[in-house]
């Protein structure tokens, strides 16, 4: 058996100790709060909702304290929560709602109405209020008694995350408590948290940073985290300050927004030890911004499937280390494949897997993509690496993502950090297109912090890149689309790539 109520123990070790700060009500939960909170609404969901062991319970909703209030009652109850992809269309949503056949949907108030839809296609038993009126006001009910501590079986599921599913259908990634635990466990060494940390949950729940990335961690070790309905630069460059917070996670989207936001240069980051860049490399200028503001920055790596808190960089390692993701956390395996299947050597590319007992349990209904992606213990995670003489380890890109021009394999990555090296670029992203002559070329779409010729940029890059690396297109835009996780979304981009090179054809 597994002993997952961690509320349960910080009851006995750290009851008064404050684990949640609420910013969107202004509340201060303890642990013995948020533990009282959780059996409330795990008694309510056993009698009323009937959920039980093995059921799913799916949400729909913005950050919020029920939300996980929601978590932990799961938790005591064994069921499995499902958090939904709110920005998602209405038909996506319902395919997920079909996929996990939850037991109850528990949400917010702009998705009541599709909550109604799922119940009258009989795809929901019921649907909960997930504010004052329903989970918001039975968390408030003093609890008649504590439940039993449960201790879950290791492998039994915690929650299904859905991935984006921008190759096709979405897949359900099953995350066991075994998972949660030893990402937790990997994320105290290899950041050497202590119960005096505290970050910010702003990072949207139905995505793995927002849940273990630091919250789960800092829960099991009897940190704080300070809940945003959602992230917001300037706010967050307020409450560094106000919350002395220690750890900043973001991505570099996230990191870039705060310090273009007003309050930035005016806002105390003296309570950060160190800031956690993730999703994709972090370019040097930013890193540099915030190391003048005293923060180091230190570059991570992770996915869904696996902790997510596979690698840590050390922090004075930023700079002269850059792009690198540096090390595999404590309790994490790691191998580079070339294409061959050989092991690659250093300063070799190939594709990383990961092994270790913080990996996923496989995606629910859906055993062909299990084996694709699980095999031997080992998860492919699609993404490209190479790693130095040093054993510092590199993201060179997306497997999909590499193109071949003129017969040479071409990593956007590794272009996109030249061109993140000039001073006028503020966001770039590289893909490849069609081209009559090489096969495929690069089209870097920017945004610049100031104007200037793309023909300058073309030099540019010569100066640092092979003829067949410098993208052979440039187009300038005011943003670049986001994705679901913040990132760049470069499935938007390539279609938009595809448009223009076929208008320069006609």
């Amino acid at each position: 058996m597994f002993f997952n109520d961690w509320l349960s123990r910080r009851c006995l070790y750290t009851p008064e100790q404050i684990a949640v700060v609420d910013a969107i009500e202004g509340r201060r939960i303890s642990y013995r709060d948020l533990n009282r909170r959780a059996c409330a609404i795990a008694r309510w969901l056993g009698r009323e909702a009937e959920v039980s062991a093995g059921d799913r319970a799916a949400c729909l909703s913005v950050n919020r304290l029920e939300y996980l209030d929601l978590f932990f009652a799961c938790g005591k109850l064994g069921a499995i929560l499902v958090p939904l992809n709110f920005r998602l269309p209405e038909p996506a949503l319902l395919e997920l709602v079909e996929d996990c056949q939850p037991r109850c949907l528990v949400a917010d108030a702009p998705w009541h109405a599709l909550g109604s839809s799922c119940q009258a296609k009989g795809l929901v038993q019921r649907v909960i209020d997930i504010g004052e009126g329903g989970l918001g006001s039975i968390a408030e009910r003093q609890a008649e008694q504590e439940l039993p501590i449960r201790q879950a079986g290791i492998e039994e599921i915690a929650m299904i995350l859905y991935t984006s599913g921008t190759t096709g259908r979405s897949k359900g990634a099953m995350v066991s408590w075994r998972q949660i635990h030893w990402n937790a466990v990997n994320t105290t060494i290899g950041l050497q948290l202590t119960q005096g940390d505290s970050s910010f949950l702003n990072t949207p729940l139905y995505h793995t940073g927002g849940w273990h990335v630091l919250f789960t961690p800092l829960m099991h070790l009897g940190g704080r985290v300070v809940l945003q309905k959602q992230f917001d630069a300037a706010s967050c460059n307020d409450l560094i300050t106000r919350e002395r917070i220690t750890i900043l996670f973001g991505i570099p989207t996230t990191l870039r927004m705060m310090m273009e936001a007003p309050n930035f240069a005016g806002a105390d980051f003296s309570s950060l030890r160190f800031a956690i860049c993730g999703g994709e490399p972090c370019p040097a200028p930013v890193i540099r911004v915030y190391q003048e503001k005293g923060v180091p920055v230190r570059q991570g790596y992770g996915l869904t499937e696996a902790g997510p808190n596979c690698f840590s960089l050390p922090a004075e390692d930023a700079i002269q280390k850059e792009g690198s993701v540096g090390f595999p956390n404590f309790h994490v395996e790691t191998r580079i494949e070339k294409e061959d299947g050989a092991t690659a050597g250093p300063d070799e590319v190939g594709e990383l897997l990961i092994r270790g007992p913080h990996t996923f349990s496989g995606y629910w209904n859906n055993a062909a993509a299990t084996r694709e992606t699980l095999a031997d213990g080992w998860v492919r995670t699609g993404d490209l690496f190479r790693r130095d003489t040093d054993g510092y380890h590199y993201v060179v890109g997306r497997k999909k993502e590499m193109f071949i021009s003129g017969g040479e394999n071409v990593y956007p990555a590794q272009v996109e950090k030249v061109l993140y090296r000039h001073p006028a670029i503020a966001q770039a992203a590289v893909i490849g297109v069609p081209d009559p002559r090489w096969g495929e070329v690069g089209c870097a779409f920017l945004v610049l912090r100031s104007q200037m010729e793309t023909r300058d940029l073309a030099d540019w890059c010569r100066g640092f890149l092979g003829g067949y690396q410098c993208p052979k297109h440039f187009v300038v835009r005011e943003n670049l689309p986001l994705g679901d996780s913040g990132k760049i979304d470069k499935n938007a981009l390539r279609t938009a790539a595809v448009a223009l090179t076929r208008q320069c054809k006609e």
